[in-house]
């Protein structure tokens, strides 16, 4: 049997399974049911931290600190957050101009498009005169017309749940 690294009287019980060194009873840490010695123990703490640290700086310099107020209220904090316009943050649409677009111009003679949009009265109509063949015709130059407009100016006047 040799003897220990740290303490040369004393017999080694193993070898750390980090740096390779023979340990006695008193330098053995067992971690995971493996031998390592104090000083590994100690780097693997240091390094752990370390780790620990600059994961906590990253995550710090990323995520922007936002303030909200419940309340409704113009207070400082909610302000400066809104009113930065560092984020940029995209439009939610909830309506397709290009879906629109297409029930108008093929199903607008029964309306189709009208009651995408919610508007169940003028669906209503659209089917009670489809015989007449005018929703057609307005079906056809509506659907054009939701495919002609920007994105924004069709969420604008036809999309109720448009958020910019």
């Amino acid at each position: 049997m040799t003897n220990c690294y740290v303490h040369k009287e004393a017999l080694s019980v193993g070898t750390c399974v980090s740096c390779g060194k023979f340990i006695c009873e008193n330098c053995n840490t067992e971690l995971k049911g493996k031998n390592t010695c104090k000083k590994c123990v100690d780097e693997l703490f240091v390094e752990n931290l370390r780790k620990m640290d600059k994961l906590e700086d990253t995550s710090k310099a990323q995520q922007p600190m936002v303030f909200m107020n419940a309340g409704g209220g113009g207070g400082a904090a909610s302000s400066s957050s809104s009113g930065s316009g560092d984020l940029a943050r995209d439009p939610v649409y909830t309506k397709s101009k290009v879906v629109a677009g297409l029930l108008a111009i093929l199903l607008g003679t029964f309306g189709v498009h009208k009651f995408y949009f919610g508007k169940w009265i003028q669906g209503i109509l659209y089917l009670i005169f489809f015989w007449t063949y005018i929703p057609a015709l307005l079906g056809i130059i509506e659907g054009i017309r939701y495919l002609v407009l920007s994105d924004d100016d069709f969420a604008q006047k036809y999309d109720k749940g448009y958020r910019a």
